[in-house]
C-alpha cells in the first residue's frame, strides 16, 4: 500500500499540472492581498484593511472548497481510463482497493498542499502588503490590542477550517467515486458539481412542497453545512455536526465507489 501512495506521489508532483495549479493558487492568493491592498492605499481615518481583516475574509471562501476538491481529484487521476493506466495495474495483479485506497490517501495530501500554499502565501502577502493594524486601529475594530486581534483572526480560521475539513473529506470521497466509476473524466467532473448543486436544491424544494422528510434530508447535505459555517459562532456542537455529515459522507462514499470499482470492467 505504502508503495502504492509513494508511486502516485511521484507521478502527481512530475506532472505540470501539479506546479501549474500550485501556482495558480498562489497567484490567486496574491492577488487577492493585492485588491485589499488597493483598497487600503484608498482608505482615510481608520485603516479597517490590515492582515487580522484579510485573514478575517479568508473565512468567506471556506464554502468554495467543497466544490475545489475537484482539482485535487483530477490532478491524481488524470485520465487514467483514457490512458490505460488502471487497467494496467490491475493486469499485473494489484488488489482494485489497493488502487482506489492510494489515490484516495494521495488525492488528500494534494489537496492539503494546495490549502497551505494558499494560506501560506495569503498570510505573508497580507503580512507584507497590508501590515498590522497600529494600537489605535486595533481597538477601534476589535477592542482589543494588536496581537489580540492577530490571534483572534487566526483562531477563527483555525475553527473554520477545523469544521470544513471534514466537509471537504466528503465532497473528495464523493469525486474520487465518480472518477472510478465513470470512464470520462469529463462527465466525472460535472457529474459530481450536479450533485453538490442539483440534489439539495431538489431535497429544499420537495421539503417546501411535498414532504417536511425532505427537508430533513436536504439538511444533511454537504453544502447545506458548507453554508451554515459562515450563519453566526461555531459551537462546538455545529463543528460536531459538520463531522458526523461529512463522515458519514466520506465512508459511504468510499464504501460504494470501491465496492462498484471492484467490480467494474475496465476497459
Amino acid at each position: 500500500m505504502l508503495r502504492s501512495i509513494q508511486a502516485e506521489c511521484y507521478k502527481v508532483v512530475h506532472r505540470p499540472y501539479f506546479w501549474i495549479t500550485t501556482a495558480l493558487c498562489a497567484l490567486f492568493s496574491l492577488g487577492v492581498i493585492f485588491c485589499l491592498y488597493l483598497i487600503k492605499t484608498e482608505a482615510s481615518g481608520v485603516n479597517p484593511v490590515n492582515l487580522p481583516f484579510a485573514v478575517t475574509a479568508l473565512l468567506f471562501g471556506m464554502p468554495a472548497g467543497i466544490y475545489l476538491v475537484i482539482l485535487g481529484v483530477d490532478m491524481v487521476f488524470s485520465e487514467q481510463y483514457k490512458y490505460n493506466t488502471l487497467k494496467n495495474e490491475a493486469s499485473f495483479g494489484i488488489g482494485r482497493f489497493r488502487i482506489y485506497a492510494s489515490r484516495w490517501v494521495v488525492t488528500l495530501l494534494v489537496l492539503a498542499a494546495l490549502y497551505l500554499v494558499l494560506v501560506a502565501v495569503y498570510t505573508l502577502a497580507g503580512l507584507i502588503l497590508l501590515g498590522l493594524p497600529s494600537q489605535a486601529d486595533a481597538q477601534a475594530m476589535y477592542g482589543v490590542d494588536v496581537g489580540r486581534s492577530v490571534v483572534n483572526a487566526f483562531r477563527s480560521l483555525g475553527f473554520y477550517t477545523l469544521s470544513a475539513f471534514p466537509l471537504w473529506l466528503g465532497g473528495m470521497s464523493l469525486a474520487i467515486a465518480c472518477y472510478f466509476l465513470i470512464t470520462n473524466s469529463t462527465m466525472a467532473g460535472f457529474s459530481y458539481i450536479g450533485i453538490l448543486m442539483l440534489l439539495p436544491m431538489a431535497l429544499d424544494n420537495l421539503g417546501k412542497y411535498v414532504d417536511p422528510v425532505f427537508t430533513s434530508l436536504y439538511h444533511l447535505t454537504l453544502t447545506y453545512h458548507m453554508d451554515q459555517l459562515l450563519l453566526g459562532d461555531l459551537p462546538w456542537s455545529k463543528i460536531g455536526q459538520c463531522w458526523l455529515v461529512g463522515l458519514s459522507w466520506a465512508v459511504a462514499a468510499t464504501a460504494v465507489g470501491a465496492a462498484l470499482f471492484s467490480r467494474k470492467e475496465i476497459k
